[in-house]
């Protein structure tokens, strides 16, 4: 299979070292290069001094987009800046990629509607890169939530926070993605999103949205680092609020999620790896000792090949991810206007 990698960075890095664990060379590697740097890293984001990707990997790069659609990938791993992802994601369906596209889907809606419909009409594989789903501790809080363990759930309190100062110890943060509006930048879709993206795939979709924030450190950066919103849930079985913070300056980082409800509590530690279940004033630790960052890559790597093997739907497919979307563009809107936001079609 030909593989088409649009962006190298550290995660696009990260996928090409997956591909080639897991597939060897029965993958054949391509690559759309814009910066062409000449950074390897390990999978410990550490550089590799003195190693040329392209030799390594016996990549064939390419400074077209188009050029290298020529070349006929079969799938295509977009992985470059959040404002560029819808732009070349188009342009590699209408050329007939499966692809994987690294979350946050865009930084606007425009042309959105356009790839579902090629992706639709010539039956594409699109699989969203929200890793978080696949995580141990992740997966035991959704069997509590199936099982019914905790009862009616009464809230939930998710919270990541990182300094965007250390993230890439390599470069400048203010020249980062993350860091800049005009590759799409902001703690909101570039991290939050995440927690959005888990807290839809754990509770479903939210009807309404309150949120304050924006750039309220001395960063320097053009994008909000610093957001709380509160989603309001309605179920079959009540109303709940789902409260969600996100920013740009812990340290040491941090990334939990607790639900609460009837019957008593859970509390996932994502970076510890670490589930507190309190059912009925009893407490149980759950450790997931063996589990490594990378295991979620690699398992949504073999969901994605999966589904374009045997024609399946994506386990996150784009509709999936415009959802997890639609939510972190209507925090900022509420941001914004400083009002409460309906329905998330903005």
């Amino acid at each position: 299979m030909k593989i088409l990698m649009i962006g190298l960075g550290s995660i696009g890095q990260r996928h090409l070292r997956n591909i080639k664990r897991v597939y060897g060379d029965s993958a054949e590697i391509i690559a759309y290069r814009v910066r062409g740097l000449k950074r390897t890293f390990s999978d410990d984001m550490k550089i590799r001094e003195n190693v040329s990707l392209e030799e390594e990997f016996n990549i064939k790069s390419f400074s077209d987009l188009g050029e290298a659609l020529l070349e006929k990938p079969e799938i295509a791993f977009i992985t470059n800046p959040t404002k560029n992802h819808i732009p070349c994601a188009i342009q590699c369906a209408k050329a007939g990629c499966h692809i994987f596209l690294e979350k946050p889907i865009s930084d606007s809606f425009e042309g959105i509607d356009e790839l579902m419909e090629i992706s639709k009409v010539q039956n594409l594989k699109i699989f969203v890169g929200f890793q978080n789903r696949f995580h141990p501790g992740m997966k035991y809080v959704k069997k509590c939530l199936e099982a019914g363990v905790l009862g009616k759930v009464l809230s939930v309190r998710s919270v990541v926070g990182e300094r965007l100062t250390t993230m890439h110890t390599y470069e400048d943060y203010k020249e980062t993605y993350m860091a800049r509006k005009d590759l799409g930048g902001g703690v909101v879709l570039n991290q939050m999103v995440h927690e959005l993206d888990y807290l839809y795939y754990l509770f479903g979709k939210p009807e309404s949205v309150y949120a304050q924030g924006g750039i309220t450190g001395n960063l320097q950066i053009d994008v909000e680092d610093n957001c709380d919103a509160i989603y309001k849930m309605n179920t079959d079985t009540g109303s709940f609020p789902i409260s969600v913070h996100a920013d740009f300056y812990q340290s040491p980082p941090s990334r939990f999620l607790k639900v609460v409800g009837e019957k008593g509590q859970v509390t996932l530690d994502l970076l510890k790896a670490t589930v507190v279940k309190s059912i009925n004033d009893v407490t149980e630790e759950i450790c997931f000792d063996d589990f490594t960052r990378n295991d979620m890559f690699i398992e949504e790597l073999k969901l994605f090949m999966e589904c374009v093997e045997k024609d399946t739907e994506p386990a996150i497919s784009l509709a999936d991810g415009m959802v997890s979307f639609q939510m972190a563009m209507a925090a900022k809107k509420s941001m914004e206007t400083g009002g409460i936001i309906n329905g998330f079609h903005i």
